[in-house]
């Protein structure tokens, strides 16, 4: 597989994310499952496309993301298999994840390696943090767990969706052989 077909696959893996997402307010147990591997290959592609672009601060927020995806998985498949105490785990490291994905965001908004979009990482990683870390931090304050509509709940994940989607249509689009190789490299 080529770096180029890899990078487009990872692409429409943010793209699947984004369906994956979705589909855990109906009852598909792997949905979950789904969306952190396709996230994951998502943030595989984000390093390989524009990793060299962002600087060596671009790659450490990515990497730290993709153990948080691999955590995650490690964490949904334990879930998947009946061990319902791997939950917080799960998303304590989708929290991880995304906030990889967060920190690349806040540095390529500066950087600019892609040529449209540049924000997206940014609004894409912001919101699984926000829900997550507030549903934690009510707790902690009021010792009660915060009781979230579904359709809140659900718009939240919609918004989440639409920028990983957007993301994954760019990094598919954006990629090129003759971008990822210099016309002097040893082909």
């Amino acid at each position: 597989m080529t770096k180029s077909t890899f990078i487009r696959l990872s692409g429409w893996g943010l793209v699947g994310a984004a369906v994956a997402l979705l589909l855990t307010f109906v009852p598909v147990p792997t949905a979950f499952l789904g969306a952190i591997l396709s996230i994951t290959l998502g943030l595989l592609g984000l390093y390989a496309r524009y990793g060299e672009q962002a600087g060596q601060l671009g790659k450490i927020a990515l990497s730290i993301g993709i153990l948080g995806g691999v955590a995650g998985i490690v964490a949904s498949l334990l879930l998947a298999l009946g061990a319902e105490s791997w939950r917080p785990t799960m998303n304590n490291a989708m929290v991880v994840m995304f906030l990889g994905l967060l920190a690349f965001g806040l540095i390529i908004v500066r950087v600019k390696p892609m040529p449209y979009g540049n924000g997206l990482p940014l609004l894409a990683g912001f919101m699984w943090p926000f829900i997550v870390l507030g549903a934690n931090g009510y707790h902690l304050v009021t010792g009660q767990w915060l009781n979230v509509p579904g359709w809140l709940s659900f718009t939240l994940f919609a918004i989440m969706a639409f920028f990983l989607a957007w993301l994954g249509y760019v990094l598919q689009t954006n990629t090129s052989d003759s971008d990822l190789h210099p016309s002097w490299a040893i082909k």
